[in-house]
C-alpha cells in the first residue's frame, strides 16, 4: 500500500481532487502537525547538497588547479602533483563536490522546514494504482505530489 499526498493552493482545487478520486478511493484531509513528516514538502537538504556540491567542486577544482601551476602549496598533498593538470582538476571537482555536498546536506538539516499552509489530499492506494493516482491528482492542480509505502505485500 501507498500513502499519496497532493498539496494545493486553492481550497477548490482539493476539493475537486477530493471528488474526483474519491469516486474509486477512499480519500482524506491529513492533519500534518510536524511537517518534516510530510511526503509533499520538499525536504531542506536537497538544496544544501546542490549549492554545497557545486561550490565544494569548484573550490576543489581551483586548489589543485592552482597547486599544479605552483601557485599554492600543501607539503602533504605534494605527491598528488604527479598526476596532470586535467587528472587534478577533476580529482578536486570531484573530492570538492562529495566533501561540500556533504557540509552542505548537514547544513540543510539544521534549517527549517517551511510550513505549507494550502489544504492537502491523502489517498491510500495499492502499488498498482499508485502513479494513475498521482496523475489524477496532479491534473486536478497539485502543486506537489508524492508517496510513500505503509505496507509491503500483495493487497
Amino acid at each position: 500500500m501507498r500513502r499519496v499526498v497532493a498539496r494545493y493552493d486553492d481550497p477548490d482545487d482539493a476539493a475537486t481532487a477530493e471528488s474526483d478520486v474519491g469516486d474509486d478511493f477512499e480519500t482524506e484531509r491529513p492533519d500534518i502537525e510536524n511537517p518534516f513528516f510530510d511526503p509533499s514538502s520538499r525536504p531542506p537538504e536537497s538544496r544544501g547538497l546542490l549549492w554545497g556540491s557545486l561550490i565544494g567542486g569548484v573550490i576543489g577544482s581551483a586548489v589543485l588547479l592552482a597547486m599544479a601551476l605552483d601557485m599554492i602549496w600543501f607539503p602533504r598533498l605534494s605527491p598528488l602533483l604527479t598526476a596532470g593538470r586535467l587528472a587534478l582538476v577533476t580529482f578536486g571537482l570531484i573530492v570538492g563536490a562529495a566533501v561540500g555536498g556533504f557540509i552542505g546536506g548537514v547544513w540543510g538539516t539544521l534549517q527549517e522546514i517551511p510550513d505549507s499552509d494550502g489544504p492537502r489530499v491523502e489517498v491510500r492506494v495499492p502499488d498498482a494504482k499508485a502513479d494513475e493516482v498521482k496523475e489524477r491528482l496532479r491534473d486536478s492542480g497539485a502543486t506537489a505530489v508524492d508517496d510513500a509505502v505503509t505496507k509491503h505485500g500483495a493487497e
